[in-house]
């Protein structure tokens, strides 16, 4: 009963007090109100309750997060089958996925559009825990924070090979930190104390998730729940287009770094060495003659839920310079070396994803 009174005291106090006063008084009747709920007062009187909810949010965005972009192709427990399928290409070309997305006559646009949606709202969250842990700090090491963190997403990608590494996702994820960073500027202005800029805070990532997790739902139900302990399977739907040909003893394996009229030019990676026991040879690029006899196979790779969908086709006369100019980026390629001569490609396997 007392500390009723006493809360109703602090608050008939804050009508009368000056502007200026009061971002002290809420602060003042938070205080009492947790007290009275039983919620232990953190640092400047911030609740420990709120704080656990705010951090607990922030560990499952994390994990979310690092499904849907780290592993929207290639699901993550695929890194720990006994036959991994890595798939890699990069482009460093600014808005040309973009202008791609938004010109072609091909692309379905409502996906364009929402990859594109896609990539800035699953990093306004972090724009806003940025900010929050920065506090004090200049904006300039936010927005560098931001930067590094897309940065690295998108190496780790290419390192592990799981699918496309584009600087536009770069671009796209740091203007979702940027209006986080935003929201979070504007929610402290609304705001008068640190218990009252967390409930707003977390009203609003509960909202923002149950949104996302309907248009996850909707256009890709396969990104959640985040899939750690699931089984990869993997279909080949049309495996007989590469009868004679097995996966499992290519001779090179790595990523198409250049092609020219007859030749191609093929860069090692040590880890796709290390997982499939590839024959090695010491040049870090590989350069190989192809001719009119050398069979040129297009694999076309998409995923549904922890399911792996290749889809394969065979080409002829394939200008593999052409390819690389139209994608801008680095597709991965297994190739099967001739017998008679090892600096020729007898057939080459392009993988691209969809």
């Amino acid at each position: 009963m007392i500390r009723d009174i006493r809360v109703l005291f602090d608050e008939s106090i804050c009508l009368g007090t000056e502007k200026g006063s009061k971002e002290r008084c809420d602060c003042n009747v938070d205080s009492s109100r947790s007290s009275r709920w039983g919620d232990r007062q953190g640092k400047a009187g911030t609740s420990n309750l709120l704080l656990a909810i705010f951090y607990s949010i922030f560990i499952a965005y994390v994990l979310i997060a690092i499904n849907i972009i780290m592993f929207k192709t290639i699901p993550f427990s695929a890194l720990f089958h006994s036959r991994p399928m890595f798939l890699r290409s990069i482009n460093w070309i600014p808005f040309r996925t973009i202008i791609e997305f938004a010109t072609s006559e091909s692309m379905d646009m409502a996906r364009a559009w929402t990859n594109i949606g896609g990539n800035i709202a699953i990093f306004v969250p972090y724009g806003i825990f940025i900010a929050y842990a920065a506090n004090k700090s200049s904006l300039r090491n936010s927005f560098l924070w931001l930067l590094f963190t897309s940065f690295s997403l998108e190496i780790i990608q290419y390192v592990l090979a799981l699918g496309s590494s584009d600087v536009d996702d770069i671009l796209l994820n740091f203007t979702g930190g940027a209006i986080g960073i935003g929201l979070y500027k504007w929610f402290r202005k609304k705001t008068f104390s640190n218990n009252r800029f967390l409930t707003a805070v977390i009203g609003f990532f509960m909202l923002a998730g149950l949104l996302g997790g309907v248009a996850i739902r909707m256009f890709d139900p396969g990104l959640l729940p985040f899939p750690a302990a699931s089984k990869v399977s993997y279909i080949n739907e049309n495996e007989e287009v590469l009868a004679g040909w097995n996966e499992d003893e290519v001779d090179l394996f790595g990523d198409l770094a250049g092609a020219e009229s007859n030749e191609i030019t093929v860069y090692k990676n040590p880890n796709h060495m290390q997982l499939t026991g590839v024959n090695e040879t010491d040049e870090e690029y590989v350069h190989l003659q192809i001719n009119e006899a050398t069979k040129v196979f297009i694999r076309h790779i998409s995923t549904n839920k922890n399911t792996v969908i290749s889809k394969y086709e065979e080409r002829t006369n394939f200008d593999f310079a052409a390819m690389l100019e139209s994608m801008g980026e680095t597709p991965t390629v297994m190739v099967w070396l001739s017998s008679d001569n090892p600096a020729v490609a007898q057939a080459v396997l392009v993988s691209l994803s969809e």
